[in-house]
């Protein structure tokens, strides 16, 4: 039987079977399976949703950076271009000026120009490597030597071509690398049939090496050698050495029983610099 009580009273379980009410507020009946699997369903859909979301967003950044990418692809393909056809160009002006110089020139100065004709063509080539290359930044030094020596036998005695032999193993560098090996190379080459045979064809070999980190260049003959005689001490020698204490590397002559072999030891890549504090 329900009993109103007076307002403040005490019910008391034990004492009393009186019945009593109450309002609860902020609770509620505990969930069913269904109802936590549902809010579950909900929050991963609203998850999914926002990272949606942020995928749209970012794809269509991606979209506007590829589109720049693009535009500025194309301006550097139209730039190199450019710049190889002027460097071309200014390359091929100045390797006519030295052929109209050689024309009234004495024989040891056509001797002086054909030389510098030479490590223009060696320069010329590492430009146009790079056009026809998709890596403007890296060249491939056996290639690259391969064309370089093939350009050099054009301006000598066809007589060289049944003497020569190249091995070149596959060497990436640097471009700026690239040309300092080259006119190296054709340095030392100019050395050989200068100085080996008296001037006549004879056996030469231009090889190219890589050991680890280094890379070695050999330029060996079977003519006269090195002897006790100096030679090469003109201007093309000191570029030489100044070629390959840049590149950090040294050069040695070693005798070839019979000739001389020139052998030049410098690293694939240039050393990094100490930091400075």
């Amino acid at each position: 039987e329900n009993v109103k009580l007076a307002p403040g009273a005490n019910l008391m379980p034990r004492a009393s079977f009186e019945a009593w009410s109450e309002s609860v507020r902020g609770r509620s009946l505990d969930w069913s399976l269904a109802e936590v699997e549902s809010c579950s369903r909900l929050v991963r859909q609203l998850v999914d949703a926002r990272n949606n979301q942020r995928v749209r967003r970012l794809n269509g950044e991606l979209a506007n950076s590829l589109k720049e990418n693009e535009a500025l692809l194309h301006q550097k393909d139209f730039l190199l271009q450019e710049v190889n056809h002027r460097v071309q160009n200014s390359l091929a002006l100045v390797s006519s000026f030295l052929r109209m110089q050689r024309r009234g020139a004495g024989e040891e100065v056509k001797m002086q120009l054909e030389e510098a004709e030479r490590r223009l063509i060696a320069v010329s080539l590492v430009y146009r490597r790079l056009y026809l290359t998709e890596c403007i930044s890296i060249v491939d030094l056996s290639r690259y030597l391969s064309e370089l020596c093939s350009e050099i036998q054009t301006a000598m005695d066809p007589k060289w071509a049944t003497h020569i032999t190249l091995d070149f193993a596959p060497v990436l560098v640097t471009t700026d690398r690239a040309i300092s090996v080259g006119l190296i190379v054709n340095e030392l080459i100019t050395n050989a049939t200068k100085y080996a045979y008296g001037g006549a064809p004879g056996p030469l070999s231009v090889v190219l090496e890589q050991h680890r980190k280094n890379l070695r260049i050999v330029v060996s003959d079977h003519g006269e050698g090195k002897g006790n005689i100096t030679k090469g001490t003109g201007f093309g020698s000191r570029m030489l050495e100044a070629l390959v204490e840049q590149l950090h590397g040294h050069i040695e002559y070693v005798d070839n029983s019979p000739g001389l072999r020139a052998v030049v030891a410098l690293p694939v890549q240039a050393p990094n610099k100490p930091s400075t504090v």
